[in-house]
């Protein structure tokens, strides 16, 4: 029961991204408005939602589907992590954020500590070269570095 109402939860704030990325000036394919993004990020949120609708209501009722104490450890250093990044993000900056959500989100899923700082040193530098070199899409460098 609990899933169902996460996957609607899910659908309703697809839902009202999607409904406030709608207005923005979208652009052309080939030059990007900044309404661009959020709408294709809407679109897709609300598909994978409803995805995840129709499977939780397609299965048994009878399907337990409760958390051990290592998945919900997951999930919260996982939330916890996605809320500290949105927050501290103007204020620390791009680099830095980022560098530390991966490192947070791969150690709790249970990576070895050389996995995770290669994977996030490789992932922030990959992410910063498409969005602010490819795209010249300003990325904040934060409060602290200005």
């Amino acid at each position: 029961m609990s899933e169902r109402i996460a996957a609607l939860a899910l659908l309703l704030a697809g839902g009202a991204y999607l409904a406030l990325a709608i207005p923005l000036p979208r652009g052309l394919a080939a030059r990007p408005g900044p309404g661009f993004f959020p709408l294709l990020v809407g679109v897709l949120l609300c598909l994978a939602a409803i995805g995840f609708v129709i499977e939780t209501f397609r299965q048994s009722a009878a399907t337990d589907a409760s958390l051990d104490a290592g998945q919900r450890t997951r999930v919260i250093v996982t939330s916890v992590a996605l809320g500290l990044f949105c927050v501290a993000l103007p204020w620390v900056g791009f680099f830095v954020m980022t560098f530390v959500f991966v490192i947070c989100v791969l150690r709790a899923l249970g990576g070895s500590w050389t996995l995770v700082l290669l994977t996030a040193a490789l992932g922030t530098a990959a992410v910063y070269w498409v969005f602010a070199v490819l795209l010249s899409v300003p990325l904040p460098k934060g409060a602290l570095f200005d």
